[in-house]
C-alpha cells in the first residue's frame, strides 16, 4: 500500500478568533487532491482547537502543538494527551524546534512524550532538524540521527507517527533551505547502522518524512 502524501502547517502562537476563522473559510474552498492521496492536519494554538475542529470541512484535521508527557496533574500551563483525545483532536506535534530550545526540551524527553501521546490514541508529527551553528559545524547528521535514536528507543511501531525534518538552520536566518537537502537528510538517515535494524526496515514501509519550511503572516 502506498504512503499518503502529508500536508501540515503550523499556525504557532498566532491570530484572533476572526482571523482564524478567515483562514478556516480559505482552506474549506481550496482544492486538494482525495483524502487517499493527500493528508492535511493544521496545528492552530490551543485556545482555537474546538472552533478549527468544528469549522474545518471533514478532509482535513487537527493538531495540537504539543502535549505533556504523561497524565496530567500538577503541571500548570500544560495539557494532556487525555485531554487531546477527550476533545477529539487527532494530531500532536512534538519535538518542535522551539520548544527544543527555548524549553529545553532533551532528545530523550521528546522520545518519551512521542510514546506516551502514541499509547493514548494520538497521532504523532515528531520533529527533528538542526540549527545553523551545528550545520555549519558538519554535525548535521549526528544531531538529526541522535534525535531520531532518541524516539526510535521509545516506539515500536510508526504507523501513526510522521517524522518532520525542520532545517532549523534555514528559519529567520536568510538562508534557504531545499527539498533536495531535506531528501538528502532523509536518506542518510535510513543509512545509519541503528536504522537498519529489523524494527527499522520494517518502519520505512509505513513512516512518512515531512519537509517543514517557514511562512510569514496569517
Amino acid at each position: 500500500m502506498a504512503r499518503k502524501f502529508f500536508v501540515g502547517g503550523n499556525w504557532k502562537c498566532n491570530g484572533t478568533t476572526e482571523e482564524v476563522k478567515k483562514i478556516v473559510t480559505i482552506l474549506n474552498e481550496a482544492e486538494v487532491p482525495p483524502e487517499d492521496v493527500v493528508e492535511v492536519v493544521v496545528s492552530p494554538p490551543y485556545v482555537f482547537l474546538p472552533m478549527v475542529k468544528s469549522l474545518l470541512r471533514s478532509d482535513f484535521h487537527v493538531a495540537a502543538q504539543n502535549s505533556w508527557v504523561r497524565k496530567g496533574g500538577a503541571f500548570t500551563g500544560e495539557v494532556s494527551a487525555e485531554m487531546l483525545v477527550n476533545l477529539s483532536i487527532p494530531w500532536v506535534i512534538l519535538g518542535h524546534s522551539e520548544r527544543r530550545s527555548l524549553l529545553n526540551e532533551s532528545n530523550e524527553f521528546v522520545g518519551d512524550k512521542v510514546a506516551y501521546a502514541l499509547s493514548q490514541g494520538l497521532k504523532v508529527i515528531a520533529c527533528i532538524g538542526e540549527t545553523l551553528e551545528q550545520r555549519e559545524a558538519g554535525s548535521t547528521m549526528a544531531v538529526v540521527a541522535e534525535q531520531t535514536k532518541a524516539i526510535a528507543a521509545k516506539v515500536s511501531n510508526w504507523a501513526n507517527v510522521v517524522l518532520a525534518y525542520e532545517p532549523v538552520w534555514a528559519i529567520g536566518t536568510g538562508k534557504v533551505a531545499t527539498p533536495a537537502q531535506a531528501q538528502e537528510v532523509s536518506l542518510r538517515l535510513i543509512l545509519f547502522d541503528w536504522y537498519s535494524s529489523i524494527l527499522m526496515l520494517q518502519s520505512l514501509r509505513i513512516l512518512r518524512f515531512l519537509f517543514e519550511s517557514s511562512k510569514c503572516g496569517l
